[in-house]
Protein backbone atom coordinates (compact mmCIF):
# COMPACT_ATOMS: atom_id res chain seq x y z
CA UNK A 1 0.00 0.00 0.00
CA UNK A 2 2.52 2.32 0.58
CA UNK A 3 4.09 1.82 -2.82
CA UNK A 4 0.93 2.86 -4.19
CA UNK A 5 0.26 5.70 -1.83
CA UNK A 6 3.90 7.30 -3.57
CA UNK A 7 2.75 6.45 -6.80
CA UNK A 8 -0.74 8.67 -6.59
CA UNK A 9 1.16 11.73 -4.29
CA UNK A 10 3.05 12.16 -7.30
CA UNK A 11 1.30 14.83 -10.04
CA UNK A 12 3.14 13.71 -12.87
CA UNK A 13 1.24 9.87 -12.03
CA UNK A 14 -1.93 11.57 -12.18
CA UNK A 15 -1.57 13.17 -15.24
CA UNK A 16 -0.63 9.96 -17.07
CA UNK A 17 -3.61 8.40 -15.68
CA UNK A 18 -5.79 10.95 -17.00
CA UNK A 19 -4.68 10.93 -20.53
CA UNK A 20 -4.65 7.50 -20.53
CA UNK A 21 -8.42 6.95 -18.74
CA UNK A 22 -9.83 10.04 -21.14
CA UNK A 23 -8.69 7.47 -24.26
CA UNK A 24 -10.03 4.33 -22.83
CA UNK A 25 -13.31 6.49 -21.66
CA UNK A 26 -13.47 8.23 -25.46
CA UNK A 27 -13.06 4.30 -26.80
CA UNK A 28 -15.46 3.13 -24.44
CA UNK A 29 -18.37 5.72 -25.52
CA UNK A 30 -17.82 6.20 -28.89
CA UNK A 31 -21.00 5.46 -30.11
CA UNK A 32 -22.54 8.22 -28.25
CA UNK A 33 -19.44 10.78 -28.16
CA UNK A 34 -19.67 10.12 -31.99
CA UNK A 35 -23.08 8.36 -33.51
CA UNK A 36 -22.58 6.06 -36.89
CA UNK A 37 -24.57 6.67 -39.55
CA UNK A 38 -28.14 4.81 -39.30
CA UNK A 39 -27.33 3.12 -42.42
CA UNK A 40 -23.67 2.04 -42.75
CA UNK A 41 -21.70 -0.19 -41.06
CA UNK A 42 -19.71 0.36 -37.92
CA UNK A 43 -16.96 2.48 -38.84
CA UNK A 44 -14.52 4.64 -37.94
CA UNK A 45 -14.64 6.58 -40.88
CA UNK A 46 -17.73 8.78 -41.51
CA UNK A 47 -18.12 9.28 -44.97
CA UNK A 48 -19.88 13.30 -45.23
CA UNK A 49 -20.70 15.31 -48.57
CA UNK A 50 -19.15 15.70 -51.71
CA UNK A 51 -17.12 17.89 -53.03
CA UNK A 52 -15.86 18.56 -56.46
CA UNK A 53 -12.73 20.12 -56.09
CA UNK A 54 -11.40 17.61 -53.30
CA UNK A 55 -10.66 20.42 -50.81
CA UNK A 56 -11.07 20.03 -46.92
CA UNK A 57 -14.08 21.45 -45.32
CA UNK A 58 -12.80 23.54 -42.53
CA UNK A 59 -14.88 23.26 -38.85
CA UNK A 60 -18.84 24.04 -38.69
CA UNK A 61 -21.18 23.24 -36.36
CA UNK A 62 -22.37 20.37 -38.18
CA UNK A 63 -18.10 18.87 -38.47
CA UNK A 64 -16.72 20.40 -35.25
CA UNK A 65 -13.08 19.48 -36.69
CA UNK A 66 -13.57 19.60 -40.26
CA UNK A 67 -13.20 17.21 -42.92
CA UNK A 68 -10.63 15.07 -44.72
CA UNK A 69 -10.83 13.70 -48.64
CA UNK A 70 -11.69 10.33 -48.96
CA UNK A 71 -9.42 8.04 -50.07
CA UNK A 72 -10.14 4.25 -51.04
CA UNK A 73 -10.48 1.72 -48.22
CA UNK A 74 -10.41 -2.10 -47.80
CA UNK A 75 -14.12 -3.35 -47.13
CA UNK A 76 -13.42 -4.07 -43.08
CA UNK A 77 -14.14 -0.46 -42.61
CA UNK A 78 -17.26 -0.25 -44.10
CA UNK A 79 -16.61 1.61 -47.02
CA UNK A 80 -16.57 -0.44 -50.41
CA UNK A 81 -13.16 -0.01 -52.83
CA UNK A 82 -13.67 2.10 -55.63
CA UNK A 83 -16.61 4.20 -53.73
CA UNK A 84 -16.38 8.16 -55.53
CA UNK A 85 -13.28 9.95 -54.49
CA UNK A 86 -14.80 13.45 -54.07
CA UNK A 87 -16.43 12.18 -50.79
CA UNK A 88 -15.44 13.91 -47.30
CA UNK A 89 -14.61 12.27 -44.08
CA UNK A 90 -15.47 13.71 -41.00
CA UNK A 91 -12.20 14.12 -38.87
CA UNK A 92 -13.76 14.29 -35.24
CA UNK A 93 -15.85 11.01 -36.02
CA UNK A 94 -12.16 9.37 -37.06
CA UNK A 95 -10.71 10.99 -33.80
CA UNK A 96 -13.04 9.60 -31.48
CA UNK A 97 -13.38 6.09 -33.08
CA UNK A 98 -9.83 5.93 -33.91
CA UNK A 99 -9.43 5.56 -30.15
CA UNK A 100 -9.93 1.87 -30.29
CA UNK A 101 -8.21 1.25 -33.09
CA UNK A 102 -5.14 2.89 -31.55
CA UNK A 103 -5.45 1.23 -28.28
CA UNK A 104 -6.64 -2.46 -29.91
CA UNK A 105 -3.47 -1.87 -31.98
CA UNK A 106 -1.15 -0.96 -29.13
CA UNK A 107 -2.33 -3.13 -26.10
CA UNK A 108 -2.00 -6.28 -28.58
CA UNK A 109 0.96 -5.49 -30.19
CA UNK A 110 2.81 -4.89 -26.57
CA UNK A 111 0.94 -8.08 -25.13
CA UNK A 112 2.12 -10.40 -27.43
CA UNK A 113 5.61 -9.38 -27.69
CA UNK A 114 6.18 -8.62 -23.89
CA UNK A 115 5.20 -12.25 -23.68
CA UNK A 116 7.32 -14.55 -26.33
CA UNK A 117 10.17 -11.84 -24.98
CA UNK A 118 9.59 -12.92 -21.12
CA UNK A 119 9.52 -16.88 -21.97
CA UNK A 120 12.89 -16.19 -24.35
CA UNK A 121 14.09 -14.42 -21.80
CA UNK A 122 13.43 -16.44 -18.67
CA UNK A 123 13.99 -20.11 -20.53
CA UNK A 124 17.33 -18.95 -21.55
CA UNK A 125 18.43 -17.47 -18.55
CA UNK A 126 17.32 -19.66 -16.54
CA UNK A 127 19.10 -22.84 -18.74
CA UNK A 128 22.19 -20.91 -18.93
CA UNK A 129 25.44 -22.33 -20.43
CA UNK A 130 25.21 -22.62 -24.81
CA UNK A 131 21.36 -22.94 -24.62
CA UNK A 132 21.68 -18.94 -23.17
CA UNK A 133 24.57 -18.22 -25.62
CA UNK A 134 22.43 -19.35 -28.17
CA UNK A 135 19.14 -17.69 -27.57
CA UNK A 136 20.94 -14.58 -26.64
CA UNK A 137 22.82 -14.57 -29.96
CA UNK A 138 19.58 -15.19 -31.75
CA UNK A 139 18.20 -12.21 -29.90
CA UNK A 140 21.10 -9.98 -30.98
CA UNK A 141 20.09 -11.13 -34.76
CA UNK A 142 16.94 -9.97 -34.36
CA UNK A 143 17.99 -6.33 -32.42
CA UNK A 144 20.05 -5.12 -35.53
CA UNK A 145 17.08 -6.09 -38.27
CA UNK A 146 15.83 -2.78 -38.82
CA UNK A 147 11.54 -2.62 -37.96
CA UNK A 148 10.66 -0.73 -41.78
CA UNK A 149 12.75 -3.91 -43.40
CA UNK A 150 10.98 -6.10 -41.38
CA UNK A 151 7.60 -4.44 -42.78
CA UNK A 152 8.17 -4.99 -46.42
CA UNK A 153 9.80 -8.58 -45.63
CA UNK A 154 6.25 -9.88 -43.74
CA UNK A 155 4.26 -8.15 -46.45
CA UNK A 156 5.99 -9.98 -49.14
CA UNK A 157 6.57 -13.40 -47.47
CA UNK A 158 2.75 -13.33 -46.01
CA UNK A 159 0.86 -11.96 -48.98
CA UNK A 160 0.99 -11.60 -52.81
CA UNK A 161 1.68 -7.69 -52.99
CA UNK A 162 2.53 -4.95 -50.87
CA UNK A 163 -1.02 -3.86 -49.10
CA UNK A 164 -1.83 -0.92 -47.99
CA UNK A 165 -5.09 -0.03 -46.19
CA UNK A 166 -5.98 2.59 -48.97
CA UNK A 167 -5.64 0.64 -52.03
CA UNK A 168 -8.16 -1.43 -54.12
CA UNK A 169 -8.06 -5.17 -53.43
CA UNK A 170 -10.30 -6.96 -56.16
CA UNK A 171 -9.04 -10.34 -54.88
CA UNK A 172 -7.78 -11.83 -51.63
CA UNK A 173 -6.17 -15.50 -51.08
CA UNK A 174 -7.71 -17.29 -48.76
CA UNK A 175 -4.42 -16.51 -46.11
CA UNK A 176 -4.73 -12.36 -46.94
CA UNK A 177 -8.74 -13.15 -46.05
CA UNK A 178 -7.96 -14.96 -42.58
CA UNK A 179 -5.73 -12.22 -41.69
CA UNK A 180 -7.63 -9.66 -42.75
CA UNK A 181 -10.88 -11.51 -40.78
CA UNK A 182 -9.14 -11.21 -37.54
CA UNK A 183 -7.96 -7.55 -38.37
CA UNK A 184 -4.00 -8.32 -38.43
CA UNK A 185 -1.77 -6.69 -40.70
CA UNK A 186 1.42 -6.81 -41.61
CA UNK A 187 2.64 -4.26 -39.32
CA UNK A 188 1.03 -5.51 -36.12
CA UNK A 189 3.13 -9.12 -37.70
CA UNK A 190 6.64 -7.19 -38.53
CA UNK A 191 6.11 -5.40 -34.80
CA UNK A 192 5.25 -8.23 -33.11
CA UNK A 193 8.18 -10.46 -34.33
CA UNK A 194 10.98 -7.40 -34.11
CA UNK A 195 9.80 -6.41 -30.79
CA UNK A 196 10.31 -8.55 -28.44
CA UNK A 197 14.32 -8.45 -27.67
CA UNK A 198 14.24 -5.71 -25.05
CA UNK A 199 12.05 -7.72 -22.92
CA UNK A 200 14.28 -11.27 -23.29
CA UNK A 201 17.54 -9.02 -22.60
CA UNK A 202 16.13 -7.47 -19.32
CA UNK A 203 14.26 -10.54 -18.38
CA UNK A 204 17.37 -12.87 -18.84
CA UNK A 205 19.34 -10.59 -17.42
CA UNK A 206 17.18 -10.46 -14.39
CA UNK A 207 17.10 -14.51 -14.11
CA UNK A 208 20.38 -15.15 -14.65
CA UNK A 209 21.01 -13.09 -11.42
CA UNK A 210 18.35 -14.27 -9.19
CA UNK A 211 18.96 -18.04 -9.58
CA UNK A 212 21.83 -17.47 -7.52
CA UNK A 213 19.57 -16.30 -4.58
CA UNK A 214 19.11 -18.50 -1.47
CA UNK A 215 15.65 -19.14 -1.98
CA UNK A 216 16.14 -20.40 -5.50
CA UNK A 217 18.47 -22.75 -3.98
CA UNK A 218 16.52 -23.83 -1.05
CA UNK A 219 13.82 -24.51 -3.74
CA UNK A 220 16.36 -26.89 -5.41
CA UNK A 221 17.54 -28.29 -2.83
CA UNK A 222 14.10 -29.92 -1.96
CA UNK A 223 13.51 -31.30 -5.00
CA UNK A 224 11.59 -28.40 -7.21
CA UNK A 225 11.42 -28.59 -10.69
CA UNK A 226 12.65 -26.31 -13.13
CA UNK A 227 9.55 -25.13 -14.46
CA UNK A 228 8.37 -24.40 -11.02
CA UNK A 229 11.03 -22.73 -10.01
CA UNK A 230 11.16 -20.73 -13.12
CA UNK A 231 7.43 -19.37 -13.16
CA UNK A 232 6.97 -19.95 -9.43
CA UNK A 233 10.22 -18.38 -7.86
CA UNK A 234 11.90 -16.62 -10.25
CA UNK A 235 9.59 -14.67 -12.95
CA UNK A 236 7.33 -12.87 -10.34
CA UNK A 237 10.43 -11.35 -9.02
CA UNK A 238 12.04 -11.01 -12.66
CA UNK A 239 9.20 -9.51 -14.41
CA UNK A 240 8.80 -5.58 -12.62
CA UNK A 241 11.28 -4.00 -15.71
CA UNK A 242 9.21 -5.22 -17.93
CA UNK A 243 5.68 -4.38 -17.10
CA UNK A 244 7.26 -0.87 -17.28
CA UNK A 245 8.22 -1.19 -20.68
CA UNK A 246 5.04 -2.64 -22.17
CA UNK A 247 3.44 0.30 -20.52
CA UNK A 248 5.60 2.65 -22.66
CA UNK A 249 5.68 0.63 -25.39
CA UNK A 250 2.05 0.89 -25.66
CA UNK A 251 1.98 4.22 -27.57
CA UNK A 252 4.87 4.30 -28.93
CA UNK A 253 4.15 1.78 -31.05
CA UNK A 254 0.90 3.31 -32.03
CA UNK A 255 3.16 5.96 -33.38
CA UNK A 256 5.68 3.65 -34.94
CA UNK A 257 2.66 2.15 -36.83
CA UNK A 258 1.04 5.38 -37.60
CA UNK A 259 4.60 6.50 -39.34
CA UNK A 260 4.82 3.10 -41.39
CA UNK A 261 0.59 3.99 -42.32
CA UNK A 262 1.64 7.24 -43.63
CA UNK A 263 4.86 6.97 -45.72
CA UNK A 264 2.65 3.93 -47.50
CA UNK A 265 3.91 0.88 -46.00
CA UNK A 266 0.34 -0.58 -44.84
CA UNK A 267 -1.14 -0.50 -41.37
CA UNK A 268 -4.53 -0.62 -39.76
CA UNK A 269 -4.51 2.28 -36.94
CA UNK A 270 -7.38 5.08 -38.29
CA UNK A 271 -5.61 7.72 -37.27
CA UNK A 272 -2.83 6.79 -39.39
CA UNK A 273 -4.99 6.20 -42.26
CA UNK A 274 -6.62 9.78 -41.93
CA UNK A 275 -3.24 11.60 -41.96
CA UNK A 276 -2.83 9.82 -44.99
CA UNK A 277 -5.82 11.36 -46.62
CA UNK A 278 -4.83 14.31 -45.22
CA UNK A 279 -1.23 14.20 -46.55
CA UNK A 280 -1.62 16.08 -50.00
CA UNK A 281 -2.48 19.23 -47.90
CA UNK A 282 0.65 19.33 -45.32
CA UNK A 283 3.12 18.22 -47.61
CA UNK A 284 1.94 18.04 -51.31
CA UNK A 285 1.88 20.97 -53.97
CA UNK A 286 0.40 23.60 -53.08
CA UNK A 287 -0.13 21.91 -49.18
CA UNK A 288 -0.75 24.53 -46.84
CA UNK A 289 -0.70 23.44 -42.79
CA UNK A 290 -1.55 27.07 -41.19
CA UNK A 291 -4.48 26.90 -44.32
CA UNK A 292 -5.32 23.58 -43.59
CA UNK A 293 -4.75 22.97 -39.96
CA UNK A 294 -7.85 20.44 -39.08
CA UNK A 295 -5.92 17.90 -41.51
CA UNK A 296 -3.51 16.84 -38.98
CA UNK A 297 -3.49 18.99 -35.86
CA UNK A 298 -6.42 17.40 -34.17
CA UNK A 299 -4.76 13.66 -35.09
CA UNK A 300 -1.15 14.77 -34.48
CA UNK A 301 -2.15 15.97 -30.63
CA UNK A 302 -4.36 12.91 -30.16
CA UNK A 303 -1.05 10.79 -31.27
CA UNK A 304 1.32 12.90 -28.92
CA UNK A 305 -0.88 12.73 -26.00
CA UNK A 306 -1.42 9.10 -26.63
CA UNK A 307 2.27 8.30 -26.28
CA UNK A 308 2.92 10.85 -23.27
CA UNK A 309 0.11 9.34 -21.45
CA UNK A 310 1.61 5.94 -21.57
CA UNK A 311 4.76 6.93 -21.06
CA UNK A 312 4.19 8.98 -17.85
CA UNK A 313 2.22 5.87 -16.62
CA UNK A 314 4.52 3.69 -17.55
CA UNK A 315 7.43 6.30 -15.33
CA UNK A 316 5.21 6.00 -12.54
CA UNK A 317 5.01 2.26 -12.02
CA UNK A 318 8.83 2.63 -12.52
CA UNK A 319 8.51 4.47 -9.58
CA UNK A 320 6.74 1.90 -7.90
CA UNK A 321 7.91 -1.06 -8.43
CA UNK A 322 11.81 -0.59 -8.74
CA UNK A 323 13.19 -0.41 -5.76
CA UNK A 324 16.09 1.84 -6.69
CA UNK A 325 14.16 4.58 -8.28
CA UNK A 326 12.03 4.75 -5.09
CA UNK A 327 15.46 5.07 -3.26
Amino acid sequence: MIRWRRFFADRQNWLGLIIVGLFIIAAVTAPWLAPQPDDGEPSPFKVVGQRLDRAPNPPSAEHPLGTVPQINLLPRFGIAPGQDASYQWDVYHTLIWGTRSALRFGIVVTLVTAAVGVLVGAVSGYAGGAVNGLMMRMTDAFLVFPPIAAVWLFNRLLFTRVLAPFVELPELSWWENVLYQLEIDPVMLALIAFSWMPYARIINANVSWLKQEEYVLAARSIGAAGPRILFRHLLPNAITPAVVLAARDVGGLVILATAFIFIGIGGNVAWGILLVGARDYIIGIGGNPLSHWWVFLPVSLALTLFGIGWNLLGDGLNTVLNPRARR
